[in-house]
């Protein structure tokens, strides 16, 4: 399956939820090795594109993302978006949409405790679909800043997952007015 047609999928699957969703999206790296710090920059760019809401938890979990899986557990998201640098065998700036079991076959993450391990515990604990988003780093060495590629891959995955959010409060909101979808009439 394409990552344009596996992106599709995934992020669809946040408007055709019966009930408005509750997206967590969790940016994980460290942003003293360059581009590892590719999660972190999405989350910061998706605070500036999107609005406050009490069913987006944006964080940005540095280098040890299980130091916030309470802050996700408490959320009770019914999606999470892990977004992190994934070494691949493509080029820099490179996006991949993973299911938590797929991350293997990648490299995995360029952190100590696996995401497919993270994954699958908050997928028993809240039931949440659960995806992740990777971006094949140019340079992971000891410095400050992303590389320009990397940099492009931030703004447009920021971009595509703010769009669909939008997507899906809009459609979840017309939704609530009465059983009759304002859309529809």
């Amino acid at each position: 399956m394409s990552t344009e047609l596996k992106k599709n999928r995934i992020l669809t699957g946040l408007l055709n939820s019966p009930s408005p969703a509750r997206l967590a999206v969790v940016g994980v790296g460290q942003m003293l090795r360059r581009d590892d710090g590719a999660g972190p920059a999405v989350i910061e760019r998706l605070r500036a594109l999107t609005s406050p809401s009490s069913n987006l938890l944006l964080i940005d979990a540095g280098h040890a993302p299980e130091n916030v899986l309470g802050t996700i557990i408490r959320f009770a998201p019914t999606h999470v978006i892990y977004i992190d640098a994934i070494r691949s065998d493509d080029e820099p700036g490179s996006i991949h949409w993973l299911l938590p079991a797929d991350i293997e076959e990648y490299g995995g993450s360029t952190h100590s405790l696996s995401l497919s391990i993270l994954a699958e515990y908050l997928m028993q604990t809240t039931r949440a679909n659960i995806a992740i988003a990777g971006i094949q780093p140019e340079s992971m060495d000891f410095s400050i800043g992303l590389s320009g590629k990397v940099q492009e891959a931030v703004e447009i995955l920021a971009a595509d997952v703010a769009s669909y959010w939008r997507k899906a409060t809009t459609a979840c909101s017309a939704m609530r007015v009465g059983s009759t979808s304002v859309v529809s009439n």
